[in-house]
């Protein structure tokens, strides 16, 4: 009897433990079931969300970020570097999304894409939710990276994807007339492009202008050349036969719209004083930017500021804290020259020179800034320049991406038109002539190293993303 009860028990305990482990299967298999559903959903959100960033309106978000909090963390998602638990982190949400609306400013008009209506959260099915919690672009190595969560009957999944994002850079600002936002001094220059038969080079080459500031304030879209109009834009940049120029000297598209760039004070950098003899000063941070402070630059004869990139990008600011100080003036043979020494060419986002202030940058002779983006947001390029000047054998004195209050040439002879601002005060550019010279400025083709300012003035660009460079799943 004992024997026989014992074994029933035995029995028993065989009979619950099957019956738990079947239990424990059956779950099982339903939870795999319910994160394979979650997965699906967050994947399917994916998808949604790579649909709504292929129409152009949305697309202008492809080079701004968007990160939000992560409930266990207290931090966001991913972080600059677009990677979970890296240690990079913020406290507070990045949101350079949500009230973003460019279609308002004058270029992106001209596109007619309206606003964008990105949707960030979804449903599918009866209890399946989706939502964008983190995108992050990375300009340097141009890929945006985005994080999809979803979940299901309590079961939550996510999607990290990274994916190339480029825009299309046809009708980049190479050349760009400003009036900044807040510009005190509105009533000047602000805006004006004097090109007076000077040289524009470059499918790069292409000008925005102040349609306000200019000789045809009626002009309100653009032309390139060949266009039926296009002589009435080089009329507006005063580039026309009243001018004394009998030809199209702008290899770009002249769009007549404000844009108005708005760039963040950098670090604090080594202050070189006046720079009044030639220099050379070197990038060493790798892909981090050294910078450098300046009162201002004056050189003449054969003397050369050397920026050498080899080893880092370089960035010189003004330290301009009057009112109206020259920035930089160069006279005769003098040179500022972005150079590197690894047989690899100069990028021309590689030099960035900056002033915040009333610099101004003044060409003489045969003079030759190269290499180098420049944004002057409240004074102006002035070309007074006899011939080329930079290095290479184009017809040139300025070799760069130029972001100004205004340029302003030369006459080709007394007779041809003033720039009738405040009454035609008698500047420079107004009183000296240069019987035909035409050297002036080349925009390069390679322009990439300057992708992370663009979100800095508002241009119209049109992003588009590549192939998936990378897919994980990420469980929450």
């Amino acid at each position: 009897m004992p024997l026989a009860m014992g074994l029933g028990f035995v029995m028993v305990i065989l009979g619950l433990s099957t019956m738990m482990i079947a239990q424990s299967d059956r779950i099982s298999a339903f939870n795999r079931k319910e994160a394979g559903a979650s997965l699906a959903i967050a994947e399917g959100g994916m998808a949604r969300t790579l649909a709504q960033l292929t129409a152009p309106n949305n697309a202008v978000l492809l080079n701004r970020n968007y990160d939000t909090i992560n409930p266990k963390t207290g931090q966001t998602y991913l972080g600059p570097d677009g990677t979970f638990n890296s240690g990079d982190e913020e406290a507070s949400a990045i949101d350079e999304w949500t009230g973003y609306d460019p279609s308002t400013t004058p270029c992106h008009q001209l596109k007619e894409w309206g606003s964008p209506n990105l949707v960030t959260t979804g449903s599918m099915g009866e209890t399946g939710t989706y939502t964008v919690k983190a995108y992050r672009f990375n300009p340097l190595e141009q890929k945006g990276t985005l994080f999809v969560e979803a979940s299901k009957d309590g079961k939550t999944t996510g999607v990290l994807i990274t994916i190339a994002v480029r825009p299309d850079l046809d009708d980049f600002p190479g050349v760009v007339l400003i009036e900044p936002s807040g510009n005190p001094d509105s009533t000047y220059a602000t805006g004006v492009l004097a090109l007076r038969g000077r040289k524009l080079q470059g499918s790069k080459a292409n000008v925005y202008y102040r349609p306000s500031s200019s000789a045809d304030p009626s002009l309100t879209e653009s032309a390139g050349p060949g266009d039926a109009d296009r002589d009435s834009y080089l009329n507006a940049i005063w580039s026309s036969s009243l001018d004394g120029v009998s030809e199209d000297t702008v290899q770009g598209q002249i769009f007549a719209c404000t844009l108005r760039p708005n760039i963040p004070i950098g670090e604090a950098g080594t202050d070189l004083g006046t720079i009044d003899d030639s220099t050379t000063i070197t990038g060493v941070g790798g892909k981090t930017r050294t910078y450098f402070t300046v009162d201002q630059i004056d050189l003449c004869g054969n003397e050369i500021l050397t920026v050498d990139t080899t080893n880092g990008p370089v960035q010189i600011d003004f330290t301009n804290t009057g009112v109206y100080q020259h920035g930089i003036t160069l006279r005769e043979s003098a040179k500022i020259l972005n150079v590197r020494t690894d047989g690899q060419p100069p990028r021309v986002g590689d030099l960035r020179i900056i002033a915040r202030k009333h610099d101004r940058v003044t060409l003489y002779d045969q003079t030759c800034i190269q290499n180098a983006f420049l944004w002057f947001p409240y004074d102006e390029l002035r070309l007074l320049t006899t011939g080329p000047g930079c290095p290479g054998g184009q017809n040139t004195n300025v070799e760069g991406v130029l972001w100004m209050e205004a340029i302003l040439s030369s006459k080709n002879e007394a007779s041809h038109r003033n720039v009738e601002y405040l009454g035609s005060i008698g500047d420079d550019y107004d009183l000296k002539t240069k019987s035909g010279e035409n050297s002036g400025i080349s925009v390069p083709e390679d322009v990439t190293s300057l992708l992370d300012l663009l979100k800095y003035i508002d241009w119209p660009a049109r992003y588009r993303f590549g192939g998936v460079l990378q897919w994980q799943r990420v469980r929450l």
